[in-house]
């Protein structure tokens, strides 16, 4: 009877080591097999790239498929930690890109175009707006039905050189022979439309998806006259601009980056008023409003006629830079080639 407990208590406690062993070896392989697959994918920590955005102003609907793309994690997806942030001065964009301080950045086809007339080394690798969105706008009651109407009249601008040019060209095509000069060109800053309801001027320089919106949910209807209806080429207003360094050396990230932002827009043009829902969660200045109406004008401007997120033709950059340098706006001439590059957005396809 001794014996016979003795190889019982023997048997139970090496059934029950060796169901430990088990377990324990199971454990292990469940381990190797969690980090084997967390150290090939581009979400583990130590593979996370941090990278910075600049935005080209305070954040508005243009920039909502960047905040859907962080929201709904499609830069994590491409082992990326993104600070997107607006410039505590928009005018040095081009620099802290060119010099490295943000890795990308939103910015003006016009801009880049005078900034490597300067010799800054920057790139548009994608452009967010198919076309221009500069308008001159004026109150529906003013009167004013075109351009030529405001011969004498007080035209309000926001002081950058382009917009001289801009509206000097569309003035003259609709008949005021002397364009800007003939016309009260006067300098209201960049709060154009609170100068104009105060008063201060009959027409303003404007973005058409902007301020019109405002006004109309101030109460106030009003007309714009897209500067491309006379006589200014058509141009990318909003591109996305990195350094060369960054193509040269790191172009695998600069795909990774504009992967998760053509997604972002994506989702954002198919759903424009979740978007703007998941971008007012990080962003709680924004005005919902506005931003709803906003995002309708511009998310069809975001695709190219091809369907293309992102894409830029080069009929397009040259044309318009010709048409910059004619004017007198570049101090160096610029290869309008070397500007920008397809080849990114075409390795999305």
């Amino acid at each position: 009877m001794q014996k016979s407990g003795l190889k019982k208590l023997i048997n139970n406690f090496m059934n029950k080591k060796l169901i430990i062993s088990g377990i324990i070896i199971l454990a292990l392989i469940a381990g190797a097999i969690y980090f084997f697959n967390n150290s090939n994918t581009p979400n583990n920590t130590e593979n996370t790239t941090k990278i910075s955005v600049a935005l080209d102003w305070i954040p508005y609907a243009m920039h909502s498929g960047l905040f859907v793309a962080k929201e709904r994690g499609y830069f994590a997806d491409e082992g990326i930690e993104i600070d997107i942030h607006a410039p505590a001065d928009a005018s040095t964009i081009l620099q802290t890109v060119a010099q490295g301080r943000d890795d990308f950045g939103l910015n003006y086809q016009p801009d880049l175009l005078l900034a490597r007339s300067e010799g800054v080394p920057v790139v548009s690798v994608a452009a967010l707006t198919q076309h221009s969105l500069a308008a001159l706008m004026v109150l529906e009651d003013s009167g004013i039905e075109r351009p030529r109407d405001l011969a004498g009249k007080r035209v309000g601008h926001a002081g950058i050189p382009l917009e001289k040019l801009l509206y000097d060209t569309v003035l003259k095509n609709d008949g005021i022979e002397n364009g800007i000069e003939g016309v009260q060109f006067i300098n209201v800053g960049y709060d154009a439309l609170t100068a104009q309801l105060a008063g201060q001027a009959e027409g303003i320089s404007t973005y058409y998806t902007n301020q019109p919106v405002i006004a109309r949910q101030q109460g106030y209807e009003s007309k714009v006259f897209k500067v491309t209806d006379y006589g200014v080429p058509d141009y990318y207003d909003l591109v996305i601009v990195t350094n060369e360094d960054m193509i040269r050396e790191n172009p695998a990230l600069i795909e990774r980056f504009l992967r998760a932002v053509s997604k972002g827009y994506e989702e954002a043009a198919e759903n424009p008023q979740e978007a703007i829902q998941l971008m007012a969660r990080s962003n709680p200045e924004l005005d919902v409003d506005v931003a709803n109406e906003e995002i309708l004008l511009e998310a069809p401007l975001w695709f190219a006629d091809n369907g293309v997120f992102g894409w830029q033709e080069e009929s397009r950059w040259i044309s318009f830079t010709e048409w910059m340098n004619e004017g007198g706006l570049l101090s160096n001439p610029v290869d309008a080639r070397q500007a920008f590059t397809n080849s990114f957005v075409e390795s999305l396809q």
